[in-house]
């Protein structure tokens, strides 16, 4: 008995060992894989510790992206800019296109004013007796027609009104424009005032010595159109009918004030309006063929 008992007091004494060595061994392991854990700590976690050289690499990302956005907008910018300076040229190239042929027909029927403010001038005579006064109201309506031309400022007023020449990248288009703008409005316009003057001298002087009543009739019946020989006959009559009460020395001075006012006003055109419509005509022409090439429109 006391042989078994020393025998088991042996077994416990190992097993107790056993369970101390295992237990130290467990410790010893918990106690390595905490270190390790605290050694391989995440970039992410809350107490880990950046270098110098993350913090460098988060901002040069972060520039880098602010830098590529800023630089997409301004692409995406320039190519709206682009699209809306070619919209505008294709719009100056439809106004300029329109304006040639009405430009060229008013020259035309400026031309046709003057033929007739001439057949009127070769009518009028002295002594005022051998006057052909029926050619003079044949032609009189004609002779002082006033014809006007205004160019198309579509395009050019949204150029001015919304700031729209900064989006001309073409500088020599822009200021070719801006020149031919500024020479209808500023340029023209002063001819064309002047030349109004001399036509409201003429149209005052007309209304005294040639019979209101008939011209009226006149345009009634032919209006801008040309008066012909045939017409003479009731011209005659009417003449006849409706004679200026004046004396023949104060209508002789006043026809002869009349004629002179009519020569003055068809020379104000020669010398100035007709010059101004043939530079204004050069602009449009070389603006058309300017832009043509510069922006590749047809």
């Amino acid at each position: 008995m006391t042989e078994e008992k020393n025998i088991e007091q042996r077994r416990e004494e190992e097993n107790s060992e056993n369970s101390n060595m295992n237990e130290g061994s467990q410790t010893t392991n918990d106690n390595t894989q905490t270190e390790n854990m605290e050694v391989h700590k995440h970039p992410h976690h809350v107490t880990h510790k950046k270098k110098w050289g993350e913090y460098l690499l988060e901002f040069l990302m972060l520039f880098l992206a602010v830098f590529l956005g800023f630089v997409a907008e301004n692409i995406r910018e320039t190519s709206v800019e682009h699209d809306r300076e070619k919209d505008y040229m294709v719009t100056m190239l439809e106004d300029l296109k329109a304006d040639v042929p009405l430009l060229v027909s008013t020259e035309k029927d400026w031309e046709e004013s003057n033929n007739s403010a001439d057949s009127v001038v070769d009518a009028i005579t002295f002594p005022l007796a051998t006057a052909d006064l029926r050619k003079a109201y044949r032609h009189i309506n004609e002779a002082l027609n006033y014809w006007s031309f205004k160019y198309n400022d579509r395009t050019t007023a949204q150029l001015k009104n919304a700031g729209g020449f900064r989006l001309l990248h073409n500088k020599k288009v822009a200021n070719k424009i801006i020149a031919y703008d500024q020479f209808y409005n500023d340029a023209m316009t002063k001819m064309a005032d002047q030349h109004n003057s001399y036509w409201e001298t003429v149209v005052k002087l007309r209304n005294k010595v040639f019979v209101q009543e008939i011209i009226t009739k006149i345009y009634s019946e032919y209006q801008y159109n040309r008066v012909p020989i045939s017409a003479n006959s009731w011209i005659d009559s009417m003449i006849s009918k409706n004679r200026i009460p004046l004396q023949a020395e104060a209508q002789s001075a006043l026809m002869f004030e009349f004629k002179n006012a009519l020569l003055s006003y068809k020379q104000d055109y020669i010398n100035n309006m007709k010059g101004g419509y043939d530079n204004l005509l050069k602009y449009q022409q070389e603006l058309i063929t300017l832009i043509s090439k510069e922006y590749n429109l047809e």
